[in-house]
């Protein structure tokens, strides 16, 4: 499904110390981030291992982009996944033909909302 994953031989936090680092020497800036496995254990009382997502983006690219296609922010600023299953760590990257069959019906309930407005 994924069109990149890699297991890193590191704890998560270390992961995302460098992955951040790495980045930022490319241009690019975690705007935010967002972890969806404490949300599940507040709002549903359920342990997930830890799943952090970053959403990166690199603003001078993202101009560039809007140029061609202005509405190329619903994919941009680009999620970057960090999350640990079975005592191992992971940072994954996707791609919205790689996702778009898993995310078809929440897609589809937030186009029906815009269109009732």
């Amino acid at each position: 499904m994924f069109r990149y994953r890699r297991k890193v031989e590191m704890s998560l936090k270390e992961a995302e110390e460098k992955l951040k680092a790495k980045l930022e020497e490319k241009g690019y800036k975690v705007v935010l981030e967002f972890t969806p496995s404490e949300v599940v254990k507040a709002k549903l009382g359920v342990e997930m291992e830890p799943y952090r997502i970053l959403y990166v983006c690199n603003p001078k690219k993202f101009y560039e982009m809007t140029k061609v296609e202005y509405e190329v922010g619903s994919f941009a600023p680009c999620p970057v996944l960090l999350y640990e299953k079975e005592g191992s760590v992971y940072v994954a990257i996707n791609t919205a033909d790689d996702i778009v069959d898993v995310i078809k019906e929440p897609l589809e309930d937030v186009k029906a909302v815009i269109e009732s407005l």
